[in-house]
């Protein structure tokens, strides 16, 4: 069942449980009201009555008073006294019956032919009783009050027709009907239309998950209200853009994976031809202990390049998966233990490394730092020229970082690659990182080493005058 067929029928059945029973309510109270009225009514003139025939009956003892002859009042006269005030008695709708003692009929004008049981008439003295009864399609209110005449007893019965009070009801109830009917079917359609102009911004919704689903992750939902179905669509398109954001990271990173495996391959693809190709040359060719010499040393060679290849692979999956320990360490210290670590490199291209440092102590990793200063200054003698200088700062900044500084004046780095350099196996000049056994895998591991020490490196460089690399160290990491 569709949400706004349970909003449709929810509504309906709530306006018939609280509508249909409260008008049945008011329509039984109002008949009560007006069947009590009745009644009162009815009692009201049935006393009245019988003090009219009390009345006439003073009166009637008056006049024989009044004559000269006097004699005794007798039952015959007062029953022909009532029976002579109640023939004169007309009113529409209204019946008298007057039965006395013996249950003898003095008087009645009722035409129509009473069957049950007549209960009203056992009625004590001076009370009033009454019944209602249906006869003939009809209800009719029977008051009895039984009256003392002169000694002589008599049930005086009033009868009223109060049909029109059950035939209001029942008009009540066949127009609560035909009400209920049209109410439910304007009701129906209001609600239908309210609904669905409700859930609409739901389908909106359902319609762009499943266009997200199908692929199109750069959908959204227009939000068009701030109401829950709003809060719910901002939340939405929240949420798509996190997984829009992640899905593209996730294609990043495949696809870094993916150059990552290709470039792995094309560099175990080369040394290994390498050494397969002169390995064989020496197996099946008669050679010279020259050629012999050489075929060794490019062996050698490319054997040292796969060795290398293998140390720095395994650095980078070390890096990602331990958790390294910091301590302080003093920066003068461990800048004199990486120059003169390097200094055979330096003397061989006649490379003076520069050292201006300010006397700091940082919270760090040492091997993992002379792992990445090494790698920076290896790079600057590899892209400097014999006799140039090199320079290595460490300082603080205006906001209190600690800089690390490795300046170098050599061929420098396109702009365009400068945001590749970091990545494993990517070489700015192939020809001359091969020269050098380089593998592309030196910037890759100082970004790593970086990461671990929650610090940034900057890279800024000109071709044909230089490069500049600060990894940054922020002041959380400053004992």
């Amino acid at each position: 069942m569709k949400f706004w067929e349970k909003i449709f029928l929810c509504t309906l059945v709530i306006f018939e449980i609280f509508f249909v029973p409260s008008s049945i309510y008011l329509i039984n109270s109002n008949f009560k009201l007006n069947l009590n009225t009745e009644i009162n009514s009815g009692i009201s003139e049935q006393k009245r009555f019988c003090s009219f025939v009390e009345s006439n009956l003073f009166l009637f003892k008056i006049q024989k008073e009044s004559n000269s002859y006097k004699t005794e009042l007798d039952k015959q006269s007062i029953d022909s006294m009532i029976s002579t005030y109640l023939n004169n008695f007309g009113k529409q709708d209204i019946y008298i019956e007057v039965i006395d003692n013996n249950n003898k009929i003095i008087f009645t004008n009722l035409s129509m032919n009473i069957s049950d049981k007549r209960d009203e008439l056992n009625v004590q003295l001076n009370k009033v009783k009454y019944i209602i009864r249906d006869i003939n399609e009809k209800s009719y209110l029977f008051i009895t009050k039984k009256i003392n005449l002169d000694n002589n007893y008599y049930k005086i019965s009033y009868v009223k027709d109060v049909s029109s009070v059950y035939k209001n009801k029942k008009y009540l109830l066949n127009l609560l009907l035909k009400l209920n009917i049209f109410v439910c079917i304007i009701l129906a359609a209001v609600t239908i239309a309210l609904s669905k102009f409700i859930v609409n911004p739901i389908n909106k919704l359902i319609r762009t998950t499943q266009k997200i689903a199908a692929g199109n992750f750069s959908e959204r939902v227009k939000v068009i209200s701030d109401d829950e179905v709003g809060l719910l669509s901002k939340n939405f398109n929240d949420m798509a853009d996190v997984i829009e954001d992640k899905i593209g990271e996730l294609k990043m990173a495949s696809n870094d994976k993916q150059r990552f495996i290709d470039n792995l391959a094309h560099e175990l693809r080369t040394p290994l031809t390498s050494i397969i190709g002169y390995a064989d040359f020496l197996r099946t060719t008669k050679y010279d202990e020259e050629t012999f010499i050489n075929s060794l040393s490019y062996i050698y060679s490319e054997g040292k390049r796969l060795e290398k290849l293998a140390f720095k692979l395994m650095d980078l999956i070390v890096l990602r998966k331990e958790d390294f320990k910091k301590k302080s360490e003093n920066t003068s210290e461990l800048l004199i233990e990486i120059k003169n670590s390097l200094q055979p490199k330096l003397e061989e291209k006649n490379i003076h490394l520069e050292i201006s440092n300010e006397d700091l102590n940082l919270l760090m990793d040492k091997e993992l730092i002379m792992v990445m200063i090494t790698n920076f200054i290896d790079n600057a003698i590899k892209a400097s020229k014999i006799g140039d200088k090199i320079y290595l700062k460490v300082y603080k900044d205006s906001s209190s970082n600690i800089i690390l500084e490795v300046k170098d004046s050599g061929i420098g780095i396109p702009e365009e690659d400068i945001a590749k350099v970091i990545e494993p196996f990517f070489m700015v000049d192939k020809s001359r990182a091969r020269a050098n056994n380089g593998v592309g895998l030196g910037l890759s591991l100082c970004a790593e080493i970086a990461k671990i020490h929650n610090a940034r490196i900057d890279i800024e460089s000109k071709v044909g005058e230089g490069t500049t690399i600060k990894v940054i160290f922020w002041r959380k990491n400053i004992p």
